[in-house]
């Protein structure tokens, strides 16, 4: 009986079995942190390609100069900001508002999981402005 019992206050090796148990928690924390931290930078890149939209058509009044200068901004995000666009209300009179559209996906979801479509999560930026004269 004394045998038994002093094997079992023997706690060699409980560290290692705590640190696996918290491991994949760990991971997963980590994870959800970059997401977040990618959805913050796609939100900000969103709405810089929005701001630049408006800064080259009040300048320019050209919309394809605009809009190609707000794709410049939205394709250095990398691949996880999809762009769709940007669409443009007034445009002719002097005050407009441009809005800048994209689908910010899920990094580390697999495919494979969804039918080999990644979801994403629709974002729109707006920004408006006035035509310089």
């Amino acid at each position: 009986m004394k045998l038994l019992k002093r094997r079992f206050k023997n706690e060699d090796g409980s560290a290692t079995i705590e640190f696996l148990g918290i491991l994949p928690l760990a991971l997963l924390l980590l994870m959800i942190i970059w997401q977040f931290i990618v959805g913050i930078n796609g939100v900000l890149v969103t709405q810089s390609a929005a701001n630049e939209y408006a800064k080259v058509y009040s300048i320019t009044q050209n919309a394809g100069e605009a809009s190609a200068a707000a794709d410049n901004i939205l394709s250095t995000a990398g691949n996880y900001l999809q762009s769709q666009g940007v669409s443009v209300s007034n445009l002719g009179s002097k005050e407009f508002t441009a809005e800048a559209n994209v689908n910010i996906r899920l990094v580390f979801l697999p495919s494979e999981l969804f039918g080999y479509t990644i979801p994403s999560i629709p974002y729109s930026a707006t920004a408006s402005s006035r035509v310089i004269e």
